[in-house]
């Protein structure tokens, strides 16, 4: 089976949750290179889709996680199957862990319109990884932010823009980063860590109804739902 397969012209790694733990694993350990991750998702694939500009960039990714029951979906619409689903919260608790064992130093780069502030972030992370050093600060376009030794120093570095200002910032200043080793958009994960979201319960999530969970928290999200949830698989029909 292909390594990957492209739904609404962007790539996704086709990998078993075993199988992108131990991908992310040599990027941190093996890799001599700085290594781009985007996690995807309906929404994301939408936006790419009529966004050149952002498709290539998502395409230009290191490893593109299938973070959505969605993308499984459209999958077997085209008569593939995507192995697994590795959510951007499940993937962020594993580059923590592993930013821990191997003493690395974290960066979450926070937009100013979070739910969860930098002092919420750093907290959460402290309480479950003592003695990880991490820093979380709200993004400032000024040169002089780029050039703060806590920056600079970033080994592991997350963003949460949202989609897709933040893979574009990733793309746009990866080299701002000189000790990164990864960089990657995580949107609203963090909010799932402090608790500031509570996740779906695990029977909703394994049967797709994710969605379901989230707008009723979030009722203002209806749009962003209805596009992932409609918009996106009539899209893939069409794409057939």
């Amino acid at each position: 089976m292909k390594n990957n397969i492209t739904i609404l012209g962007v790539r996704i790694d086709n990998f078993s949750v075993h199988e992108t733990k131990e991908k992310i694993s040599n990027f941190i350990e093996n890799s001599p290179e700085q290594k781009f991750i985007a996690t995807l998702n309906p929404e994301i694939l939408l936006k790419a889709h009529r966004d050149e500009k952002y498709r290539k960039i998502l395409n230009s990714a290191d490893l593109n996680i299938c973070d959505g029951f969605g993308l499984r979906l459209a999958g077997f619409l085209k008569g593939k199957w995507l192995k697994a689903r590795f959510t951007g919260v499940e993937m962020a608790d594993f580059l923590l862990l592993n930013a821990k064992i191997c003493n690395l130093r974290v960066l979450v780069i926070a937009f100013e319109n979070s739910l969860s502030t930098p002092k919420e972030i750093e907290r959460t992370i402290n309480k479950k990884y003592p003695g990880l050093s991490v820093k979380s600060e709200y993004y400032l376009s000024s040169q002089s932010w780029f050039e703060d030794a806590i920056i600079k120093e970033a080994e592991i570095v997350f963003v949460n823009f949202g989609a897709p200002q933040q893979e574009k910032f990733i793309f746009e200043n990866r080299e701002k980063f000189p000790n990164a080793k990864i960089l990657v958009g995580v949107g609203g994960t963090f909010d799932f860590l402090t608790g500031n979201i509570t996740r779906a319960p695990g029977f909703l999530r394994v049967i797709g109804l994710e969605w379901l969970w989230r707008m009723i928290q979030e009722p203002k999200r209806f749009k962003r739902i209805w596009n992932a949830v409609v918009v996106f698989p009539i899209a893939v029909i069409k794409e057939r």
